[in-house]
């Protein structure tokens, strides 16, 4: 049953705000939705759910979500093969679906609890695509033996991956470094880009740093966690 609370006058608030200045720019209707995923949202991150929701209604929310997020990538997968049939190479729609996955992926790891063995899945999951993708892209002008040393990248990831599990410091701050430095990277290409859109050049860096932030971050918790535990033993 619907209930009148906190989260209904501030989404209330949001969705007549967007609707008065949606009047003067239509960009500003976007507010209507932000509205609309407002109580979802927070019940999802684990706002006040005793508060603000019941088990029946999370429960409802999980489902339309999963429902709603499948029909969605199709969707987008379907409008991407119409493009491509019609000659126009557009790269929204891929970008767009792999942001979708990418933040689905990292949100079903973050949420095991284990900080350490999220953080690992994450690293093997992206020197995996990263080998595949850089293999492929390699051999677009023909086999050549020399394409696997490419992946080097990719097993070094996978490796020092596998070395969080026992010492996550170390894996936590090299991750941290190298997405420092891919986004600095990234940032500098993206001043120079000539032929690729805004979008797709903002859609590859969130592609590639955001996995390797998230990664240090889970190797810090685990990390800390550790330390944590280790004083705990010894007092």
């Amino acid at each position: 049953m619907f209930k009148w609370d906190k989260i209904s006058w501030i989404a209330a608030g949001i969705f007549v705000t967007g609707i008065i200045l949606g009047i003067f720019d239509n960009s500003f209707f976007a507010l209507l939705v932000v509205a609309y995923l407002l109580r979802p949202t927070l019940l999802a991150l684990g706002g006040s759910k005793e508060k603000y929701g019941d088990e029946r209604q999370i429960k409802i929310q999980y489902h339309s979500g999963n429902i709603a997020f499948t029909v969605l990538i199709l969707t987008m997968i379907l409008f991407a093969f119409i493009e491509e049939m019609e000659g126009k190479h557009n790269e929204t729609y891929n970008m767009l679906i792999i942001i979708g996955l990418l933040t689905r992926a990292l949100v079903g790891l973050v949420m095991i609890g284990d900080y350490k063995a999220a953080a690992a899945r994450i690293g093997f999951f992206m020197a995996l695509l990263l080998g595949l993708f850089t293999i492929f892209s390699a051999s677009e002008k023909g086999f050549n033996p020399i394409v696997f040393l490419v992946i080097i990248p990719s097993i070094i990831i996978a490796v020092i991956s596998y070395i969080g599990l026992k010492h996550p410091k170390f894996s936590a701050t090299f991750f941290g470094a190298l997405g420092a430095i891919a986004f600095v990277l990234f940032l500098i290409l993206l001043n120079s880009r000539h032929n690729s859109s805004l979008a797709a050049s903002i859609s590859t860096i969130a592609a590639i740093c955001l996995p390797l932030f998230v990664e240090a971050f889970l190797f810090y918790k685990g990390a800390k966690a550790e330390k944590v535990l280790s004083v705990e033993i010894s007092e």
